[in-house]
């Protein structure tokens, strides 16, 4: 709860910055764009009044001039004075005088008059002896203009005024605090445009934000209102979609939660140090206590370390692994059940320490099938077996007239029984070999011999079962000197099978072709039957156990069901392949590859 009131504070800290930083970002816009733009209108409106009051002053200058020029002429100095007069009363008029063309003055306007026959400055006397345009001059806020006055060509003397620019200081102060209530003015309107726009902007953040809190807190979220087609827009519908995804994960882990819970075997979560975190329905039934009182137990007080490691998990693997490790699970009554073991690591996520997931099965009843399993084989063995010869011995004397003429009858009895005597041998010398398979147990002594010798001893060995069917075979291609290092009498076991396959699924009449030659790096032995072909829904179980097609043919046919998966296993322990071609009613092509004895010591050496 304090961290959630922490993460809450740190939310609204980033909500109120931000709107802060906004506001204060368009606000300084708007303001700086008032300032800018006032300060050109003052700039303007100063040089206007300025262009203004200069352009009087020269105006008045000239209009004074024009007046006193005939009175000049004459030398009227009470007209001049008068003149001069009227000008001191215009407004920002500081002095004015008339002067003659040697630049003494002649009168200032007063009745006094203190400035007569003072001269005039040397730049003013020098202008008026050579030109008759204004001359302006600036001092401060103080503009002195002077205007000849010519008459006919006679330089009469002139006019100078003193003008003062007093006034246009008042003027800029007046404009200066409209300026200054202008600015305010954009001030407040750009903070009120800053915080409506700000408002717009962030309260699409704030409802995601509080969207955000729900799903934080394990609410539902609600839906999110895509109000436009910009960023913010965007960041709304993905926001949608992502809790439309969170709710289907959601679903999805619950699904799951249901799952691991209704499983068969058994699964324990365990934390990184090996204390168990969560154990599900299968496993505490297989243990006998609930989850509570599994949580918090070290796994090694619930499964026994495997034959060679100190504890289960040390069993790992570099990737973070084990599977199929035999072990028992120690349940709380005492008892211990073997179990088959798979252990993986998950990796580290969300901050979250790493964990171990263990998922176990109990093989009690697989063990207890091996062990009848192994008595029926070990009963075969002594109790069939056994007998099963002695019965075909005493058959076989039987057939070979031990006990005098048994009549037609008789032999046909007598020979029925040894052919039967002879297929239930097979039959339990096939499930023999299948089980020491099984087991790895049977032996294979090596030796290097010619490919074609064995090839010839597979096929004489087949050939009375051949002539049974009338069906004969057909060496039409070798390979002269080739050599294998094999089990002579398992790979001619081999090589009977799929002989002796072939007779079965032939017509009588047939030929059995085989073809021995180079394949790849092997040496391969092809038997091509003109049979039924395989069908296609069996081909896939044609190397498995006791497997058998349902067609009619295949059902008359069949032998134990062991040889073609008993060879292939066979094959494969003497580092060949087994393979086959066919089409239904084409036939079959069996392939037996075996590596070639000297590029297989050609290949040892490099």
């Amino acid at each position: 709860m304090w961290v959630s009131e922490q993460a809450s504070r740190k939310d609204a800290r980033v909500r109120i910055g931000l709107r802060g930083r906004f506001v204060a970002f368009v606000s300084a816009i708007v303001i700086a764009f008032g300032v800018v733009l006032t300060a050109l209108a003052v700039q303007v409106q100063n040089d206007r009044l300025r262009h203004e009051l200069d352009e009087r002053g020269k105006l008045l200058t000239t209009v004074v001039a024009t007046h006193v020029t005939d009175s000049l002429a004459l030398l009227d100095i009470r007209q001049l004075r008068q003149l001069i007069n009227e000008t001191l009363g215009q407004e920002n008029v500081l002095d004015a005088v008339v002067f003659d063309e040697d630049g003494r003055v002649l009168t200032d306007g007063t009745v006094e008059n203190p400035s007569r026959h003072l001269l005039i400055d040397e730049a003013a006397r020098q202008h008026v002896a050579v030109s008759d345009a204004l001359l302006v001059e600036f001092s401060g806020d103080v503009i002195t203009v002077t205007k000849p006055v010519h008459l006919g060509g006679q330089i009469l003397g002139g006019v100078r005024l003193r003008y003062s620019r007093a006034g246009l200081a008042e003027d800029q102060a007046v404009l200066a605090r409209k300026t200054a209530l202008v600015g305010v003015v954009f001030a407040i309107l750009g903070v009120l445009a800053a915080a409506l726009l700000t408002e717009a902007v962030t309260r699409p953040l704030k409802e995601v934000i509080e969207a955000t809190r729900a799903i934080s807190e394990g609410k539902q979220p609600p839906h999110l209102q895509v109000r436009t087609a910009d960023e913010v827009g965007e960041l709304a519908a993905a926001f949608n979609e992502m809790t439309r995804r969170l709710r289907e994960t959601t679903v999805s882990r619950d699904y799951v939660d249901r799952v691991l819970e209704t499983m068969g075997e058994c699964l324990v979560v365990t934390r990184r140090n090996g204390t168990i975190a969560r154990a599900n329905n299968a496993a505490c039934g297989l243990a006998g206590a609930s989850e509570e009182e599994l949580i918090g137990r070290h796994c090694s007080e619930l499964f026994r370390a495997p034959k060679g490691y100190s504890s289960l998990l040390h069993a790992l693997n570099p990737e973070g692994s084990a599977h199929g490790l035999e072990t028992e699970l120690l349940a709380s009554s005492g008892e211990e059940i073997p179990v088959v073991v798979t252990v993986a690591a998950m990796d580290e996520t969300s901050g979250r320490s790493k964990r171990y997931v263990i998922v176990a099965a109990d093989i009690s009843e697989r063990l207890r099938t091996e062990r009848q399993k192994e008595e029926f084989i070990t009963m075969i063995h002594h109790e069939v077996r056994t007998p099963l010869t002695a019965v075909r011995g005493a058959i076989g004397l039987l057939d070979g007239g031990v006990a005098g003429d048994l009549g037609e009858r008789g032999r046909e009895l007598v020979a029925n029984a040894l052919r039967n005597s002879k297929r239930m041998e097979r039959l339990v010398n096939d499930i023999l070999v299948s089980r020491k398979l099984d087991f790895g147990h049977l032996t294979f002594h090596l030796q290097e011999m010619e490919l074609m010798t064995l090839v010839d001893q597979a096929i004489e060995a087949t050939s009375s079962y051949g002539d049974q069917h009338e069906v004969r075979f057909d060496l039409d291609e070798t390979a002269p000197g080739a050599r294998v290092e094999v089990d002579p009498d398992r790979f001619i076991q081999v090589l009977t099978n799929v002989l002796s396959n072939a007779v079965r699924f032939s017509s009588a009449g047939d030929v059995v072709k085989v073809k021995v030659n180079r394949h790849n790096d092997c040496l391969r032995v092809a038997v091509t039957d003109s049979g039924p072909g395989i069908p296609e829904k069996f081909r896939d179980q044609v190397f498995e156990p006791f497997a058998r097609a349902d067609e009619a043919d295949w059902r008359n046919r069949s032998g134990t069901g062991l040889g073609m998966s008993i060879s292939k296993a066979i094959i494969e322990e003497l580092g060949g392949a087994i393979s086959f071609d066919t089409e239904v009613g084409g036939g079959t092509t069996f392939h037996v590859d075996i590596p070639e004895f000297d590029r297989l010591r050609e290949s040892h050496v490099d």
